[in-house]
C-alpha cells in the first residue's frame, strides 16, 4: 500500500519538508480557449469527463473543468496477472490500492517520475523498450501508461492531438467506470489537460502546409490549491475529492505582476516569485505565518493564520491595503480570518 502511509502522514503533518516540496501540486478551476487549429488538421466535437470540444466553424472551443473527479469505483485486479516486465511493474505499483483513481494515479505517477523526455526519434517508442530505456517523447510515454493501465486491468488509449505552442503531442484517456474517460498527459498533467490541448479526430499528425495552428483567446482560472502525493512536483494534478491534505494560501497582487513572496514560521520558511502578481503556498500545517512581499516600492508584512486545513485566498491592492477571505471546500467566501 504505497500511498496510504504518504496520505496518513500528510494528514498528520508529519511529512519532512524536502518531501513536500517534491509532491505534485493538485489544482482545481476553469480553462477556455478559442484555438485556430492548423490547416490540414481533422477536428471533430468531442465530451469527456472535463474535457469538451466544440467545433464553429473553422475555429474550435475547448473547455476544461479541473474540479474533482468524483469517482467512488473500487480498483478490481485482474483475475489473472501477466507475467511480462509491464504486468509485474503494473502488480507492483497498484497493489492495495483501494479505488480506480489511486491506482491510475500510481501509474501516471511511476511514470511521470522515472520517464524522462527525450526528443531523440531514433529511439524505438513501444512500451517496452520506454520502460527499459526510462526515456521517450510525448509518444512513447503515452504507449508506455496504456499499456501500464491495461496490464492492471483497466481501460486507456493514446490520444493524438496537437498543443498550441508546441505542435503535434500525443497524451492518453483512462475510463473510469463510473464517470468516464479522462485525460491525462503522464509527463505533466494528471486527470486532466489544460484547455490549450486540441483533441484530432483521426491519427493524421503532421500537415504539409506548414502551419502552426492559433490560439485566438483564452480565459485560464486553474489555480493550485493543495498537494498531488503521487507525482513529482513537475506535475499537476485534478483531484477525486475536495478533501485537502494540507493548509494553503493564495496570494494575489493585483499592481505588481513580479516581486517575491515570503511565508514564514518558526519552523520553516518558503519562498516563492510571483507570476503574474500571483502564487500559492501549499503543504501547510495550522499555524501562524509572517508573510513578506518583497515588492518594488518596499516590503508589505502581514499576518496570516492558518486554523485547520483550509485555502486562504489573499487580495493585495495598489493601495496597499488587504483584503481577501478564506474560502472553505466549496470555494465559497466566509469572513476572512486574517488581521
Amino acid at each position: 500500500m504505497r500511498s496510504f502511509p504518504i496520505l496518513a502522514l500528510l494528514a498528520l503533518g508529519l511529512l519532512p519538508a524536502p518531501l513536500l516540496a517534491g509532491a505534485g501540486r493538485a489544482v482545481d478551476g476553469l480553462d477556455r480557449a478559442r484555438i485556430l487549429p492548423p490547416p490540414g488538421a481533422r477536428v471533430s466535437d468531442y465530451q469527456g469527463n472535463g474535457y469538451r470540444l466544440t467545433t464553429d466553424g473553422g475555429e474550435v472551443i475547448v473547455e476544461v473543468d479541473v474540479s474533482p473527479v468524483l469517482s467512488t469505483a473500487l480498483y478490481r485486479r485482474p483475475r489473472r496477472w501477466g507475467r511480462d516486465e509491464l504486468s509485474r511493474l503494473a502488480k507492483g505499483l497498484v497493489t492495495g490500492a483501494p479505488t480506480e483513481y489511486e491506482a491510475v494515479s500510481r501509474l501516471l505517477g511511476w511514470v511521470a517520475q522515472h520517464v524522462e523526455y527525450d526528443l531523440d526519434r531514433s529511439q524505438a517508442q513501444d512500451a517496452l523498450a520506454v520502460l527499459r530505456r526510462r526515456s521517450a517523447y510525448c509518444t512513447g510515454a503515452a504507449r508506455l501508461t496504456v499499456a501500464l493501465v491495461k496490464a492492471a486491468g483497466m481501460e486507456a488509449r493514446e490520444v493524438a492531438g496537437y498543443v498550441v505552442g508546441e505542435g503535434f503531442h500525443r497524451w492518453v484517456e483512462v475510463r473510469f467506470v463510473d464517470r468516464g474517460w479522462v485525460m491525462s498527459d503522464p509527463l505533466r498533467s494528471h486527470h486532466y489537460v489544460p484547455a490549450t490541448y486540441l483533441r484530432l479526430a483521426g491519427e493524421e499528425l503532421a500537415t504539409d502546409q506548414g502551419v502552426d495552428g492559433l490560439l485566438l483567446e483564452r480565459q485560464d482560472q486553474i489555480a493550485v490549491v493543495d498537494l498531488y502525493p503521487d507525482a513529482t512536483v513537475r506535475v499537476t494534478a485534478r483531484r477525486n475529492t475536495e478533501r485537502r491534505l494540507a493548509g494553503a494560501v493564495r496570494l494575489e497582487v493585483r499592481s505588481h505582476a513580479v516581486g517575491t513572496a515570503i511565508l514564514e514560521c518558526p519552523t520553516v520558511r518558503y519562498s516563492h516569485a510571483l507570476t503574474d502578481g500571483a502564487t500559492t503556498f501549499v503543504g501547510l500545517k495550522p499555524g501562524t505565518y509572517e508573510l513578506k512581499l518583497l515588492l518594488g516600492e518596499g516590503v508589505v508584512e502581514r499576518t496570516v493564520r492558518l486554523p485547520d486545513r483550509i485555502l486562504v485566498s489573499l487580495a493585495l491592492d495598489e493601495r496597499p491595503s488587504l483584503l481577501g477571505g478564506v474560502f472553505g471546500r466549496r470555494g465559497q467566501a466566509v469572513p476572512s480570518m486574517e488581521n
